[in-house]
Parts: C-alpha cells; structure tokens; sequence
C-alpha cells in the first residue's frame, strides 16, 4: 500500500505512469493494468499486483524513482525500500557502465533473484574481521580533471590493480594524461579522520593493461612513498576453486562514496574462465569499476567491472584474476 501512495503521489495522470511502464519494464500500461479511462488508483493497485506477480517490484520503483526522484514521498519509500538491500546509507538507482556483457545467466527475474538468500540474522565476527582486513588494500580512485571516481585494490607494495575503462572510458581520454591527474585515496572510510593519499609514479605509472573488450585491467605503479606506508595488499586467490551459487563479496566506492561492502551469499550465476569472466548479482553503481571481489575466505578472485540494466533485472560482471595473473605475474615477484 504505501508503495501505490507513493506511486500516487508522484505521477498524478495517465500519461506520466505510462511513461514509467513503457521506457523501464517495457510493457503497455493499458495492457497490465487497465486503460486511460480505469480511475487512477485502480491503474496503480493493478500496476502493482502485476509488477508483484512478475518479480518486478524493485525494477518498477527504480524506473518510477529515475523519472521523478524529486518527490519527497517516492524518495522516502525509495530510500527504505534499498536500504535492506544496499549497504550504503545513499541508494542510488543502477546505471549501465563498463563494457557491454553477454550475459550467459538466468534471463528470467524469478530466476534471477533466486541467487539472492535473505540475509542472515547476524554475520560472523570472523568473517567482518576479514572484511576489514582487506579494506584497508582499497583505494578510491579519482581523476579530478575529468571528475571522474572509482575503486582500486593493493595487489603488491607498490602495485594497484584496476580497470582499463577507468581511466580510458573512451576514445576523447588520453590515458597517460589522466594517470598522471590519478589520486589513490586509502582509508576512505566512514568515521575514518586519516585518508593516505598518493599519486602515481610519474615516469612509469601503468605497468601492464589490457583493453575493456579483452581483460579491462590497468596495473597502476603508485609513488615510492607507498611503499612506506605499510598497507598490507590483499590476499590473492589465483588458485582459488570458484562455482556458480558461491558466495562473493564486493569492497567498492560506490557513486565516489566512502568504502562500502556488497555481500551475496551465493551470488556467483556463471563462470567462464575461457573469456576470463565471472558473472553475479552483488550490487554495485557507478565507481564500483575496479572493485575487487573477494570469496568468504577474503581471497581476491575477481575485478568488478560492469553492469548493465535488462527488463528481467540488472547483471553484474567481472573480471577473473586468475585470467589476469599470468599478465601480471612478473611484476609481483
């Protein structure tokens, strides 16, 4: 009910809620829910009833709240309604970004939320333990010429890994120009006084990359003084046995925001290490590109570097590091 009040609230005709069903769950509202002249509230209940039917509710209040979040009771509903799904205090609705995906998993939404597991009551201490541990290898990423944001991982001293896209989102960028404009930001912690910022080394700050329609990774050689800074980089899980259903873990920097953690209980929907790929359904945003996915052993497996909007829901892909390592590998020894 509140969420037909909210949807009430907003789009006050006709028009402006066909508007929402046509561009964002691709349907006819007339044919879901009723014509122009079915009273409104009627249209909305219905529209609601048949969104909840086809497992599309969160897509019907992304695609309402992407045309008019400026309407103070859609906002709050937005915002409470996420807030049980996101781990960031700021919901942001999903955004394409990073390379396109061929997307190999459940093309059904039923199906597709069916890698979600409610969460758990409480987590263990242990496991929290480890996501700290880790968090302290992630960076936030900024380009402040370009203005643009996004997620690093300490894979080695003096070593960062992220994607190519990041800092070549197309053709228009020079991509030595905006590695030497790069700022690393460690500790970009909520409640956290002390971020340890550094640049890139100037002479040779990209080591190894390869392009976003191949393996989309950039390693990045930050300045010496890193290497002081006694930052421990995270575990590496190159080795690592991965299988659909797993559980994955994201540390990012969502929309630029202070460090944020996505957890899926078995959110893995394919692997398919001949293209390097992983695919899941962890949420993640815009300057999530670079985060680094982490199985429940807090083992780096993968580098988050895509999502994309479809009318059965939104999909996420990565890149796996054990594609990545043989690339790298020289560099770490």
């Amino acid at each position: 009910k509140a969420l037909e009040n909210a949807l009430l609230d907003a789009f006050r005709n006709h028009n402006a809620l066909k508007r929402v069903v046509r561009f964002h769950l691709e349907e006819n509202l007339e044919n879901i829910a009723g014509s122009s002249e079915t009273p409104l509230v009627k249209v909305v209940n219905n529209l609601v009833d048949w969104a909840d039917s086809q497992g599309k509710i969160a897509v019907l209040l992304i695609g309402a709240y992407q045309e008019n979040s400026g309407n103070p009771r859609l906002k709050a509903f937005y915002e409470a309604f996420f807030q049980k799904y996101y781990l960031w205090d700021s919901p942001t609705p999903p955004q394409d970004f990073g390379p396109d995906i061929d997307w190999r998993g459940p093309t059904e939404s039923t199906e597709l939320q069916g890698f979600w597991q409610s969460s758990p009551d409480w987590y263990d201490v242990g496991f929290l333990q480890g996501a700290i541990a880790q968090s302290n290898a992630v960076c936030r990423i900024e380009i402040p010429s370009q203005k643009i944001t996004a997620t690093g991982v300490l894979i080695a001293p003096q070593l960062i890994l992220t994607n190519y896209h990041v800092l070549h989102p197309n053709d228009t960028h020079d991509l030595q120009a905006n590695a030497l404009d790069t700022s690393l930001q460690f500790g970009y912690i909520s409640g956290e006084d002390e971020v340890q910022v550094f640049r890139l080394d100037q002479q040779e700050p990209i080591l190894s990359s390869s392009p976003p329609q191949e393996l989309d990774y950039l390693l990045l050689q930050g300045e010496r003084s890193l290497c002081n800074a006694k930052i421990k980089p995270v575990s590496l899980g190159v080795q690592t046995s991965l299988a659909p259903r797993m559980g994955l873990n994201l540390l990012q920097h969502p929309a630029g925001e202070s460090l944020k953690l996505s957890i899926s209980r078995d959110g893995i929907t394919g692997l398919y290490p001949e293209k390097g790929w992983i695919q899941y359904v962890n949420k993640a945003v815009g300057g999530s590109s670079g985060s680094p996915c982490f199985n429940d052993d807090w083992q780096l497996v993968a580098l988050h570097h895509a999502e994309k909007s479809r009318s059965f829901g939104t999909i996420r892909e990565g890149i796996l590091l054990s594609s990545i390592y043989p690339h790298i590998q020289s560099f770490l020894s």
